[in-house]
C-alpha cells in the first residue's frame, strides 16, 4: 500500500464562535487537516465554511448535548420538552437494549437524517460525506446499524466512516505509558471495541472506507510527548493492515466566562473548562509531533 493519509484531527468545530477560532488556530499555526463539524452548533450558513476550505471536513452527527434539528414532540426519547438532548452515551446503550428500541430506532432516524442534511447544505453539492459522532455513540450497534441504512436507503457518498476501536497494540509497545493511562478512559476502550464486534461485519459488506483509530485512551490529554511516543507503532499498523490513520484531539478548550455550547449538561462543562483541551491544543502546535505525523516511516 501506498503511505497511509493521516487524518490530523479535531471535534466539535461549530460549537462556538470561541472554540472555532482556536481549532482554526490549529491549522494556521500547527498540523491539523481535518474537522467534524456540529450539525446543531454556531454554523449556520454556507459562508461560515470558507475559511475552512482546505481541510476536510466530516459529519459530527450529536445524540447527547446541544438542542436537537428535529421538533421535541417527534423525538421524546431524545430530548427533554424545549429540544435539547436529555440522554449520555450509557443512557442511549440503555435505550437501545430496551424494550423501547424500536421507538428509539425510528426517533433516531429523523435527528442523524436531519443533521447529515444539516451539514450537507453548507458544503458543496455533490461532496462525499465523512462521518463520525460526538462522544463516539454512532458506535452503539442499534445507532450503527440506523445510520448504515440511511447511507443505503438515501444513497448517500460517504468517504469515510470514523471506527472508535482503537488498537491497544501500539500502547503495549510502549509500557512507559501505562501509569498515565486513565482507568474511565480504559474502560471506554474496551467497551467500543466490544461493540465493534457487532458492527463489524456490516460495515465491511458497506464497502464506506474507516481507518485505524487513536484517541480513546489518551481523550481529555491528548498531548504531544505521549502521542509522539505511538505514533510509529500506529503507522505501522496501519500499513500493515493497508489503511490510513486518523488521530483525534479536542483543542477547541473554552476560556471561563466563555460560552458553553449547552447549558444543561453541566456534567461536560468540566471537560471543556479543562486544561487538558489546552494541552491538546498546544500538541496540534508541537512541531516535533507535526513533523512526525506529517512524516514518511518508509
Amino acid at each position: 500500500m501506498k503511505r497511509p493519509h493521516i487524518y490530523i484531527h479535531a471535534d466539535d468545530y461549530g460549537m462556538t464562535p470561541e472554540t472555532c477560532k482556536r481549532i482554526l488556530d490549529c491549522r494556521d499555526h500547527g498540523c491539523l487537516n481535518s474537522i467534524s463539524i456540529m450539525p446543531n452548533g454556531c454554523l449556520k450558513e454556507k459562508e461560515e465554511l470558507e475559511n475552512v476550505q482546505d481541510l476536510d471536513k466530516a459529519v459530527h452527527l450529536n445524540l447527547v448535548e446541544g438542542k436537537a434539528l428535529t421538533p421535541a414532540e417527534q423525538i421524546p426519547l431524545l430530548v427533554r420538552e424545549d429540544g435539547y438532548m436529555k440522554n449520555s452515551f450509557f443512557q442511549l446503550l440503555l435505550l437501545s437494549l430496551s424494550g423501547k428500541r424500536k421507538e428509539l430506532e425510528q426517533e433516531m432516524e429523523l435527528e442523524l437524517k436531519a443533521q447529515i442534511h444539516a451539514v450537507q447544505r453548507l458544503l458543496p453539492r455533490g461532496r462525499a460525506l465523512m462521518l463520525d459522532s460526538h462522544q463516539h455513540t454512532h458506535m452503539i450497534p442499534l445507532i450503527f446499524r440506523v445510520l448504515l441504512r440511511i447511507v443505503k436507503e438515501e444513497q448517500l457518498p460517504v468517504s469515510y466512516l470514523r471506527i472508535s476501536a482503537e488498537p491497544l497494540l501500539p500502547f503495549l509497545r510502549e509500557p512507559s505509558l501505562f501509569r498515565t493511562i486513565q482507568p474511565v478512559n480504559l474502560v471506554k476502550n474496551l467497551l467500543l471495541n466490544f461493540l465493534w464486534l457487532f458492527e463489524k461485519p456490516a460495515w465491511k459488506k458497506s464497502g464506506i472506507p474507516g481507518a485505524i483509530f487513536c484517541g480513546i485512551l489518551f481523550s481529555g490529554h491528548m498531548d504531544g510527548q505521549r502521542v509522539m511516543k505511538v505514533v510509529p507503532h500506529f503507522y505501522s499498523l496501519a500499513k500493515k493492515k493497508g489503511m490510513n490513520l486518523e488521530f483525534l484531539f479536542h483543542p477547541g478548550y473554552t476560556e471561563p466566562g466563555e460560552e458553553l455550547f449547552d447549558p444543561w449538561k453541566k456534567e461536560f462543562h468540566s471537560f471543556y473548562l479543562s486544561c487538558g483541551r489546552k494541552e491538546e491544543f498546544d500538541a496540534l502546535h508541537n512541531k516535533k509531533l507535526q513533523r512526525m505525523l506529517t512524516g514518511n516511516y518508509e
